[in-house]
């Protein structure tokens, strides 16, 4: 009987945007921003059940590898929505003990996301652009147009950007402000069930 290949991680197609080329860069870290709304719908509208889980823990580790898959140190990740107490992610951020800052959560009895995470997550990318030692790195979790604006800043300022998704819901337009795009399979960032 032959002996079954261990499967190896699909590598991420990538391809260059069209950003005019970054200044020389501080370090070799990366600051992650993910809209895990946006995200959690280009997986559905790519075929996943509602039932699917993303782990915050493997979807940081998987956006933070450079183009090769080597991993990059993480200086800082905001995450726009709710992480669960028992997610990787937490695991992730003792282990490398990275600045974390959360979505913002509404008051309202019954309703715990913000309608507003877009915008913080926009005030969180022009925030690390003056606050962080750079220029350095942006990786970007999410595929719309909405986050066009705050890129364009960070080209003014030289810092380099990627954008990490999966293969769907990609906007053309930010073509122009991305150094960058990495596909990202929706198995290697889904929450596995405990054995």
């Amino acid at each position: 009987m032959a002996k079954k290949k261990k499967a190896s991680a699909p590598v991420p197609s990538v391809r260059e945007g069209s950003a005019r080329p970054h200044a020389e860069l501080v370090n070799n870290g990366v600051h992650v921003f993910v809209d895990d709304q946006n995200l959690f719908w280009g997986l559905l509208n790519g075929g996943q059940s509602r039932a699917y889980r993303i782990d915050f823990g493997r979807l940081l580790l998987a956006a933070a590898k450079d183009s090769s898959g080597k991993a990059r140190f993480v200086k800082s990740a905001y995450i726009a929505g709710v992480i669960p107490d028992e997610d990787s992610f937490w695991t992730v951020v003792e282990k490398q003990g990275f600045v974390i800052r959360r979505g913002y959560l509404s008051g309202s009895p019954g309703q715990q996301r913000s309608k507003q995470d877009d915008a913080f997550l926009i005030t969180e990318i022009t925030s690390s652009l003056y606050e962080q030692d750079g220029p350095s790195t942006i990786v970007l979790v999410a595929g719309d147009a909405d986050y066009v604006p705050p890129l364009i800043r960070a080209n003014e300022k030289g810092w380099r950007v990627e954008v990490a998704f999966i293969d769907r819901g990609l906007s053309s337009s930010l073509d122009p402000v991305v150094h960058e795009f990495r596909t990202m399979s929706s198995a290697g960032i889904q929450l596995l069930p405990k054995k």
